[in-house]
């Protein structure tokens, strides 16, 4: 489940769970109380400065949820857990001030921030934010103190100039990311038996902004074939095909001349598997690592089920 995926499934439930199970704080978890709608100008700016603190914390790190509404207590472990509920009167109210305050609060403003009410009764209730991890990092909390946060497990610190300078670097870094989709699907008669070819495309996309220099992509495809002619029938690959290696069956380079630029995929190679008609088709795992020049190294697998391949169209 990803972290926007969790964050969706948070509810009544899953708070009163908080507070049962003394939730700990993590890396991707805060609880907060506000002082809203009791404002006088003292806790006006620390509720300011809280919004302010977390979003860049959680924007200059792996992104977040923030509860606002369950107080938190340091236990005998030294853990930040979730400890009492503490609802917000005027739930809606607040939650239109944190809308406001978003554009605010970061420089720069952090994209794709969600805040949803949980309302327990009439106009009270709790509030989740969803911080997403920023693509524009390092953001600068404009209402604590203009400073720069990280997470580092239960709690933010305040960057050091190494820590900004890192987040300035990977910013002007490409970032290549696998694409797999399917094929026009083939068919064949052998020995009386109509067999159906499915077949799938391995891209790579750089959502990045920088030219993605001597990239690299190393293949385990467990269940599933290579085309033997490459991607266009001649041999031809979106990267230089080498020999396997040890750890990879597949392996696909690029030097300084053979780049993929920001915002564009092209396809690496075309995979397929046969299947007797009216059979399944197996599942398909897939190992990868990818690289290139000023990008930290990618390596994940992933899992093709059978779904991926219904409603696959036939060849004309």
């Amino acid at each position: 489940m990803t972290l926007e995926e969790y964050y969706n499934s948070i509810d009544l439930d899953e708070i009163e769970r908080f507070i049962e199970e003394g939730q700990e704080e993590n890396l991707n978890l805060e609880f907060k109380t506000v002082n809203f709608p009791n404002y006088n100008k003292q806790n006006k700016e620390f509720d300011k400065k809280n919004f302010s603190e977390v979003i860049s914390g959680f924007g200059n790190s792996n992104g977040g949820i923030i509860i606002w509404g369950i107080k938190a207590k340091n236990n005998l472990k030294n853990q930040d857990v979730a400890q009492s509920k503490k609802p917000i009167e005027q739930i809606t109210k607040f939650l239109n001030t944190l809308n406001r305050l978003e554009g605010q609060a970061a420089t720069p403003a952090i994209s794709g921030l969600i805040h949803e009410k949980i309302e327990t009764t009439d106009d009270i209730g709790f509030i989740k934010t969803y911080v997403p991890a920023s693509e524009n990092a390092p953001h600068m909390a404009n209402f604590s103190g203009k400073h720069y946060y990280k997470r580092s497990g239960d709690s933010f610190y305040q960057c050091e100039h190494y820590d900004i300078a890192d987040m300035f670097t990977r910013k002007k870094s490409p970032r290549l990311r696998i694409h797999i989709r399917k094929l026009p699907r083939g068919s064949s008669h052998v020995s009386g038996k109509r067999f159906i070819k499915y077949c799938f495309a391995v891209a790579l996309h750089n959502d990045g902004e920088s030219i993605a220099k001597f990239p690299f992509l190393g293949l385990n495809v467990e269940g599933a074939n290579a085309e033997r002619y490459g991607i266009d029938g001649n041999n031809n690959h979106g990267l230089i095909k080498q020999i396997k290696t040890p750890m990879f069956e597949h392996n696909y380079i690029g030097g300084s001349d053979k780049v993929i630029y920001p915002k564009t995929m092209i396809d690496i190679d075309h995979f397929f598997i046969n299947i007797i008609e009216g059979e399944n088709v197996p599942d398909i795992e897939i190992q990868y690592l990818i690289s290139a020049e000023n990008m930290r190294n990618i390596q994940k697998e992933i899992i093709l089920e059978n779904d991926f391949f219904k409603y696959q169209y036939q060849k004309s």
